[in-house]
């Protein structure tokens, strides 16, 4: 579990991270970073804002600290050819995930984003993460890649991964927990 406070703090360095292991596998495309950047809302929020494009589709992500359910969030806006769709389902470039992802309002902008709810992250996450080996690297990172694995855009899209290799900085330097 993390705090919002602990999401602010870290989440630049996971942006970092994430992009430049972000991989696209099993096609003969690539994508393109467009645009991305750290935000922060009102006091004591920030988000981050991640626009990729695989042909001609074009996908806008946020991540932010969902202070309800105590999880990161994703919000998406998918666009083919600059329209917006209301579903993963209505584009054709990329296979579509078994994750659910629904149409609500974002949390902080107040517009409609697509969204994996995140009812069941924390259990989740924190289930993943109990037997793993606790390293030096920083635990706030570590949950985070955790986190967008298995709730980020490679749950929606499963031809994208980010496998960071940020938990072991060597076998010595790890304890199970």
């Amino acid at each position: 579990m993390i705090t919002n406070q602990q999401f602010n703090d870290n989440i630049e360095e996971f942006i970092s991270i994430m992009l430049a292991n972000l991989k696209l596998k099993g096609t003969d495309f690539e994508f393109s970073v467009n645009n991305n950047y750290v935000n922060k809302w009102n006091i004591d929020k920030m988000y981050s804002f991640v626009s990729v494009s695989v042909k001609q589709l074009r996908i806008d992500f946020t991540i932010s600290f969902d202070d309800l359910y105590g999880v990161p969030l994703l919000n998406m806006r998918l666009y083919d050819n600059d329209t917006f769709l209301t579903s993963p389902m209505a584009q054709r470039t990329l296979a579509v995930g078994i994750c659910r992802v629904d149409l609500h309002n974002h949390h902080l902008l107040q517009q409609p984003w697509l969204q994996v709810h995140p009812c069941e992250t924390l259990q989740t996450i924190d289930s993943h993460l109990k037997n793993t080996p606790t390293c030096k690297y920083n635990s706030v990172i570590q949950y985070l890649c955790c986190w967008f694995g298995l709730y980020g855009l490679p749950s929606i899209f499963p031809q994208f991964s980010v496998r960071p290799n940020i938990y072991i900085n060597n076998v010595q330097s790890c304890k199970i927990k």
